[in-house]
């Protein structure tokens, strides 16, 4: 869009062969006036093909234009006064108009089409066309006592505008000011500026009545005058190549980075806020040598480019240039970039930084060691989780459905820690029969052998509290425990005088 004002100083011609009463016969006043315009435009069109370098801009718009105020004045708007006349009541004597005058206000609503070229850098040319309807006020005012008398014509014009963009006023609103040239084409004719007036002896009608203009024309075939305008969200030629190539390298560093995540609004807020990613008032970036290292910023502000997109094409390049500065080749950095990040995640221990590394480096080198670790932490959290329950079912269940589990001396562990506090002859005997090569057989025998030496044993000989190759729940081993507890009593060897007080599980 754009909004605009012009101002242009221009002479008008007032032409009248036959007024009502004035002494002189015929009119042809110059009057000197600045016609005010203010224009609004809209693009209605956007590039049509992506990244075609079009430098043209389309517009529809509207436009109040040769905006004339009276100010009472011989300056502006008053184009009779204090003239010359006489009417029959009069005797034929001549009269001076004291205190009488004729003045003017105008203004014409048009509606708009054009384009705007850019010729190059920050100089726009803009050409446009209109058609409307220029509305005349004439006033004619007779010693305080003022009469009103309102037409129309129709209008139509041409104007180019030479521009030059300033500066900047707001974000993504350019100031611009430039030198406007306009041309009317149709002429205002038969312009009535006053009512005519019936003559009677006894009273003195208005000199200025009954005037109607032949013909109101601008006396110079153009009109020059200087524009202010705003643009809003319209870019240069030069900025929209820069924009494209921008997003080239947006496309590139997305590729190369092979990231398959976005950053959201809000990472994109902090990030611009912990490593000012803007400009100063001086139009530079601001130092942050001594918050991070270069490889720190570097490492986001990468981030930042491929997926934050900085509204401000000015930051945008100096953002790829301090990115540029210091670095061989992207994919290069890349690639160091990557070994950083290996380092890291290995050394965190944190499956969701493991599974982020595999999404956002898939062809990786060292995916199978990312992968691996992986695995031994899902497996970790899990078995954390049966150590917890700590019983001979959730151990062996682990080790049935994990034959090659990275926690099989440590499922071992558990379940010997419970034969010791069972205290239990076949406890050890299943042990020594599940493990046989386990970490604890030697110490599973001396029991046994211990056992077999002391009467009476110090090692109840009950029921086992786990079988092979399924555990029992604890309800069905508890029957069989009391029934061989009976048949020791009724064996030959000396029975165990007093019950070994196991912890029950």
């Amino acid at each position: 869009m754009q909004l605009y004002l012009q101002a242009e100083p221009a002479i008008l011609v007032f032409e009248d062969s036959d007024p009502q009463f004035l002494v002189k016969k015929d009119i042809e006043k110059e009057v000197f006036s600045v016609p005010l315009s203010f224009g609004f435009l809209w693009s209605p069109l956007i590039t049509p093909a992506w990244k075609a370098d079009i430098p043209l801009t389309f517009w529809l718009g509207v436009e109040v234009n040769s905006f004339m105020l009276n100010f009472n004045s011989e300056s502006f708007g008053e184009i009779l006064a204090d003239d010359d006349y006489k009417f029959d009541g009069m005797n034929g004597d001549k009269q001076k108009a004291s205190g009488q005058s004729l003045s003017f206000r105008s203004y014409a609503p048009s509606v708009l089409g054009g384009l705007t070229f850019n010729i190059g850098g920050d100089f726009d040319l803009r050409v446009l066309g209109g058609y409307g309807f220029q509305f005349f006020t004439f006033t004619n005012d007779n010693n305080g006592s003022q009469r009103d008398v309102s037409t129309y014509s129709p209008t139509a014009f041409v104007s180019g505008a030479l521009e030059y963009r300033i500066t900047e006023a707001f974000q993504d609103v350019d100031l611009k000011v430039g030198i406007n040239v306009r041309r009317d084409f149709l002429p205002y004719e038969d312009i009535k500026a006053s009512n005519k007036s019936k003559v009677a002896n006894d009273e003195f009608p208005p000199a200025y009545s009954g005037i109607e203009f032949d013909k109101i024309s601008y006396k110079w075939p153009v009109r020059v005058g200087i524009e202010f305008s705003l643009d809003f969200g319209r870019e240069s030629r030069r900025d929209r190549r820069m924009r494209y190539k921008l997003h080239d390298r947006d496309d590139v560093l997305r590729k190369n980075s092979e990231v398959k995540d976005t950053l959201s609004d809000w990472d994109c807020m902090a990030i611009e806020r912990d490593y000012r990613f803007f400009l100063d008032d001086d139009g530079n970036l601001p130092d942050m040598t001594g918050a991070y290292t270069r490889t720190q910023f570097n490492d986001v502000l990468e981030s930042f480019l491929a997926f934050c997109h900085p509204a401000d094409l000015a930051t945008k390049e100096q953002l790829y240039s301090t990115l540029d500065s210091g670095k061989v080749q992207l994919k290069e950095y890349q690639v160091r970039q990557e070994d950083s990040r290996f380092d890291q995640v290995m050394a965190s221990n944190d499956p969701e930084m493991l599974e982020m590394y595999l999404e956002y480096y898939p062809d990786s080198p060292r995916r199978g060691e990312v992968e691996a670790k992986l695995k031994n932490l899902s497996e970790y959290h899990k078995f954390r989780e049966i150590q917890a329950q700590n019983t001979f079912k959730a151990y062996l269940t682990y080790l049935n459905d994990n034959p090659d589990g990275a926690f099989r001396d440590e499922a071992e562990a558990g379940i010997f820690e419970l034969v010791k506090e069972g205290n239990r002859l076949k406890d050890y005997e299943i042990y020594l029969k599940r493990f046989p090569n386990g970490k604890y057989v030697e110490e599973a025998k001396a029991a046994l052998k211990a056992a077999n030496n002391e009467a009476p044993s110090a090692i109840e000989y009950q029921a086992p509290e786990y079988t092979e190759p399924e555990p029992q729940v604890e309800e069905e081993e508890e029957a069989p425990a009391k029934k061989k507890g009976k048949a020791s009593k009724k064996g030959k060897k000396a029975p165990a005088k007093k019950k070994a007080k196991g912890k029950k599980r």
